[in-house]
């Protein structure tokens, strides 16, 4: 361990550090591990945590799925040790040791990690499940036989009965599942890669005898309780007129702001928006093809 420098220059850096005298490194090292499990999606179906580890070759963010709680916070460890030593001012290394795995799993704990992990593993051979009777419920035919890793018309069937499901979907999943819809509206739509940001996640064309008419789509899972903000109904807005697109639609599991809708009324030729209301008419509809 390297020995704790006297002077005002050490004082100045426990100034900087957070009103708990955490120092500057430890300061980045806990933000960077925040970072990373604000944008975590917690997949309940697949029993996998997607989040940002870093960027990709592009620029964007680097999404990986995590099967395990130990190769999740291994992961996120190196995240932690990576800015800990980043910022040291020190060539030696930090003047106290890391304290990053503690870190890492209280904020895993904070931010549901740890319950979820424990929501999703296995029963034990102890445990006992229910009896047959209690396992058969309603429609479970239908459960057991909707496969949850491809988007087709049997996932879509489901949805529309249990639109709520949608919030514990992949976001990668969510955007394809609106993709099916719009193209069995008769679009030809082109996903953009899991990793753009852009500003919108596909390209929907629509060929008529008058033209083609071009439309970037925007999908935002959400859930019920988080709306979307003006600023992203701003920011389509923004990156449909840069691409010389048609219109731009934003579609989410949850619903919109005030401010949004008074945005896009004011662009209504420009701009729509569909809340989770109309989605769930979009799954019905399919349904009934």
């Amino acid at each position: 361990m390297a020995t704790e420098p006297d002077g005002p220059e050490f004082d100045d850096l426990i100034l900087d550090g957070d009103d708990e005298g955490e120092m500057p490194w430890e300061s980045h090292a806990r933000e960077a591990v925040e970072a990373a499990l604000e944008e975590a999606s917690l997949d309940e179906i697949r029993g996998v945590v997607y989040a940002a580890t870093g960027d990709d070759h592009r620029g964007g963010s680097a999404i990986e799925g995590f099967e395990s709680l130990d190769e999740l916070l291994s992961t996120l460890r190196s995240i932690g040790e990576e800015q800990w030593y980043a910022y040291v001012p020190y060539d030696e290394g930090p003047v106290f040791e890391s304290d990053v795995d503690g870190m890492v799993e209280d904020l895993a704990d904070k931010y549901g990690v740890l319950d979820f992990f424990d929501r999703v593993k296995p029963p034990s051979d102890t445990e006992e499940l229910g009896t047959a009777r209690e396992l058969v419920l309603p429609r479970a035919g239908l459960l057991l036989q909707v496969d949850l890793t491809e988007i087709n018309d049997e996932l879509i069937q489901y949805l529309a009965q249990h639109p709520e499901k949608m919030h514990e979907m992949n976001p990668r999943k969510f955007e394809e599942l609106v993709a099916a819809l719009f193209r069995a509206k008769g679009y030809d739509v082109e996903l953009t890669p899991p990793t753009r940001d852009g500003g919108f996640d596909m390209r929907a064309f629509h060929c008529s005898s008058i033209g083609t008419f071009l439309t970037l789509i925007e999908c935002k899972r959400y859930g019920p309780k988080r709306p979307v903000s003006v600023d992203v109904v701003r920011g389509l807005y923004g990156v449909t007129a840069d691409a010389g697109a048609n219109a731009g639609l934003i579609v989410t599991t949850s619903s919109f702001t005030k401010d949004a809708r008074s945005f896009q009324d004011k662009n209504k030729y420009r701009l729509q928006l569909a809340d989770h209301a109309k989605l769930q008419a979009w799954l019905n509809e399919h349904k009934t093809k």
